[in-house]
Parts: C-alpha cells; sequence; structure tokens
C-alpha cells in the first residue's frame, strides 16, 4: 500500500443498468450492465460484472492486478454477462496471478429448476436439462472450455497461463442448518455467514428474495 493510500472504503458504480436486453440506440453509450468496486487501500473488490463492466473497469483508473476477488449475487445474465471477457482478457494483466489466483465466489448449483409458471399452456423444456442450474464454478469452467479454440492457440503458442490457474471460481455453501430449499424455502430466516476474509475485508451473505432464486 503507497503511503496515500486509505484503508476506507469507497464505492466505484462501474454500471448500474439492470434487466437482460441490448440497450435501444438513444442509451447505447450511457447504460453498462449491473457491476460495482469495492476499493479498499491499493487493492478493490467487484461485485457482479454485467454488460459493458470490462469497459466501465478499464475506464475507472482500477489496475486489474489489484483485483482481489469478484464477489457474484446470482448468476442471473446482467449480473455475469462479462465473466467470460474477465477470463479471457484478464489473464494478460495478471499472468503473476498463478500462485495468488482472483477468487470468484457466488451461487452454488441450486440443484433444482423453479416451479413451472402458471401461465403456461404448454410446459417449456429446460435448456441443458443434463445440468440445468450451473453453479459459479461450472459456470466459469464451462465459458472457458467453450473458448477452447482461443485459449489453447494463447496457452500453447505464446505460452500465457490459462485463465483457470489465473482465476479461482468457487460456489458459497449456504448453512444446512439455515434450512435452505431452493423452492421450497429460499429465503429463510438467518444469520449473514461468512464467505470471503483477506487482511482488508471480512465479507458476509445471507439469502435474499429474488424471484424466482434467492
Amino acid at each position: 500500500m503507497t503511503p496515500t493510500s486509505s484503508l476506507k472504503p469507497h464505492i466505484v458504480t462501474l454500471g448500474t443498468a439492470g434487466g437482460p436486453r441490448w440497450w435501444a440506440a438513444a442509451d447505447s453509450g450511457e447504460r453498462t450492465g449491473i457491476a460495482t468496486a469495492v476499493v479498499v487501500g491499493d487493492a478493490f473488490y467487484l461485485v457482479d460484472f454485467g454488460q459493458g463492466a470490462g469497459r466501465r473497469l478499464s475506464q475507472s483508473g482500477l489496475q486489474l492486478k489489484d483485483l482481489r476477488a469478484l464477489f457474484i449475487t446470482h448468476l442471473h445474465s446482467d449480473h455475469v454477462y462479462d465473466l467470460a471477457g474477465l477470463g479471457i482478457f484478464g489473464l494478460y494483466a495478471l499472468t503473476e496471478r498463478t500462485e495468488n489466483p482472483v477468487r470468484i465466489i457466488g451461487p452454488g448449483n441450486r440443484g433444482e429448476l423453479p416451479a413451472v409458471s402458471p401461465r403456461a399452456v404448454v410446459e417449456p423444456q429446460p435448456l441443458a436439462p443434463e445440468n440445468p442450474t450451473p453453479g459459479t464454478r461450472q459456470m466459469f469452467e464451462q465459458l472457458m472450455k467453450a473458448h477452447a479454440t482461443d485459449l489453447n492457440d494463447r496457452i500453447l503458442d505464446s505460452l500465457r497461463p490459462s485463465p483457470l490457474d489465473i482465476f479461482h471460481a468457487e460456489d458459497i455453501q449456504i448453512p444446512a442448518e439455515s434450512g435452505y430449499h431452493p423452492n421450497n424455502n429460499p429465503t429463510p430466516d438467518m444469520e449473514p455467514f461468512e464467505v470471503y476474509r483477506d487482511e482488508l475485508v471480512t465479507v458476509t451473505a445471507i439469502l435474499v428474495e429474488h424471484p424466482p432464486v434467492a
């Protein structure tokens, strides 16, 4: 930490626009998907990484090398749209982080699909029925595998590290005693529980209502 750095946290809103959609032409240059940087001293932490967050992060003046962790509140697209970009392009700024990877922390596999809407005339068929609710770890690994052609060229020809060595995606384990169930009891009464700690911050989480998920 430099002598002028303050350990008093402050927020940089990288994007505040929600909803899974492309922005209309009138506001396409202004609206950016949900993403927030929490800055503590020379380090920063991300909360969600929606559409355009990578571009806003580069404009913010924050250095990607100082990123400690990314926390994902839930896996809806407007909160994770730029996650693949972070993994693919972030490795160029984080080649020295193989011994201290950036942690990506978010919900685990829910294990159950939500109930079908009563408005359905014909019951819809889920996408990827063999694994319809992947968690944070599976999602990040699948995104990287989808770009294996490009990434393997970088790894083998350019001797770049794998993004799976630079980033460590992990699922939050909800305390069993909470009584959580993805459909029957998605937001039980509970105390916040710790999901991350380093010498600068302690991060706790709690289940909150966001139908049809917590």
